[in-house]
């Protein structure tokens, strides 16, 4: 009975021991982090665990524009307008009016941002993009000037405002960088290899989004500084002339088309005889080599057999 109660009294003495070793670890594990979240905490956007900090990050982020409470001193608040342009142009003096648009476009301060050209000088029917890019301030003055060149068939004009856009890029960028100077402050406090860390880890991802939100900032100002003009130069003999839209005009115009499509289709078709000609002929000659060498021979024509065929039809025909 004795050896029982002592057997009983050990294990209870083992038990309480090994319970109070895990305790012990517990405090030390839970005081390692102490640091870090009291220092989060009083800067006041800790959140309740290090695996939420990119939720908690995105939060504090989006909170200036929610709020509409940011201070918005410092801040760029100026009308941030875009335009987008596209014009169509027909062009008898071809070589001429391109070369203007691209003077034009030289002289209010602008520049080409791809150009392509198709079609042969030799036909007539080359056609010439730009893709300019133009400063706001000459805008309107070069849409003016390029207006008188040809005969404009089209134009399309589209105007954005993205100031609220701007500001909002704006103030993200400021409350990041709020949170990075909070974040280098906490590097810097930093005590552990664990703590330092957790911290790397937040600066790397606040990182990341400003420059991000830096690259956004970058498009817009190049959008509102450059508008952009996409102009189409076409060669033509004659100008397209603009009438009012009537059954009898469409009447016409169909009548017209089709009289130009059987005429070109004439044309094509001699060309095409034009080009095979040569080659007919050297067939032709050929031909007759071989059946002047058969001749000669004495095999007969080059298409006896044949012949021979129709005759044999003709007398089964007469029977």
């Amino acid at each position: 009975m004795k050896k029982r109660l002592i057997l009983l009294a050990l294990i209870a003495i083992l038990i309480l021991s090994t319970m109070g070793c895990g305790s012990s670890a517990d405090y030390d594990s839970s005081g390692s982090n102490a640091f870090y979240t009291k220092d989060v905490a009083e800067e006041g956007w800790a959140d309740t665990a290090t695996a939420d900090t990119g939720i908690a990050e995105e939060k504090s982020v989006e909170a200036p524009a929610e709020s509409g409470q940011e201070d918005l001193e410092g801040y760029d608040l100026s009308r941030k307008i875009v335009y987008t342009s596209n014009i169509g142009i027909e062009s008898k003096k071809f070589d001429e009016d391109v070369a203007t648009v691209k003077g034009l476009i030289s002289s209010n301060g602008g520049y080409i941002q791809s150009s392509s050209q198709y079609g042969s000088a030799e036909y007539g029917n080359r056609d010439c993009h730009f893709t300019a890019r133009i400063p706001a301030k000459s805008y309107d003055a070069f849409m003016t000037a390029v207006g008188s060149v040809g005969s404009m068939t089209s134009k399309y004009e589209d105007v954005q405002d993205i100031t609220s856009e701007y500001v909002d890029v704006q103030a993200r960028l400021k409350s990041l960088d709020t949170k990075m100077e909070r974040l280098r402050e906490l590097e810097a406090k930093a005590e552990t290899v664990e703590e330092l860390l957790q911290i790397e880890d937040r600066i790397n991802d606040v990182q990341y989004q400003i420059e991000s939100y830096t690259a956004q900032k970058r498009v817009y100002d190049d959008q509102v500084d450059y508008s952009t003009v996409d102009i189409t130069i076409e060669e033509v003999a004659t100008f397209t002339e603009v009438k009012a839209d009537t059954a009898w005009n469409r009447f016409v115009d169909a009548a017209k088309d089709s009289c130009s499509g059987f005429i070109t289709f004439l044309q094509d078709f001699v060309i095409a005889l034009i080009y095979i000609f040569p080659y007919a002929l050297i067939i032709v000659v050929i031909i007759f080599i071989i059946a002047f060498i058969r001749r000669k021979k004495g095999k007969g024509p080059l298409f006896k057999y044949k012949k021979k065929k129709k005759e044999q039809e003709v007398t089964n025909t007469e029977k």
